[in-house]
């Protein structure tokens, strides 16, 4: 079902701030996108990956999300289409920047993300 831990997803409001936060921890990009106002890069030190995105405005911010890989998410999809413990938040979907994910909360109200890469 999920095959490891593949990043970590954080927004911030300050986003060139915490370009300097990270990269002064050891993290450099592997690729940036976006427009001024809503930027998003990848970095990576060593085996993590973290990817940094702009808040779409001050007053939004989501807290970090832990993404975990998986290689069939058909078959995710459809073992927690019949779960009772797994609040399923987004069903399966095509995102915009290539991938496909499964988007769930546990009792707590913690977000993860089960995301397939393109093969």
């Amino acid at each position: 079902m999920i095959g490891k831990l593949d990043h970590f997803y954080l927004e911030t409001r300050h986003y060139d701030r915490a370009r300097e936060f990270w990269a002064d921890l050891g993290f450099s990009s592997d690729s940036e996108w976006g427009e001024d106002g809503h930027r998003a890069c990848q970095l990576r030190s060593g085996e993590a990956m973290l990817v940094l995105a702009e808040a779409e405005s001050q007053d939004s911010c989501e807290g970090p999300t832990v993404v975990f890989s998986v290689d069939d998410p058909e078959a995710v999809n459809t073992r927690l289409a019949g779960s009772s413990a797994v609040d399923v938040t987004t069903p399966l979907e095509d995102t915009h920047w290539g991938t496909r994910w499964i988007r769930v909360r546990d009792p707590d109200g913690n977000v993860f993300n089960l995301e397939a890469r393109p093969s």
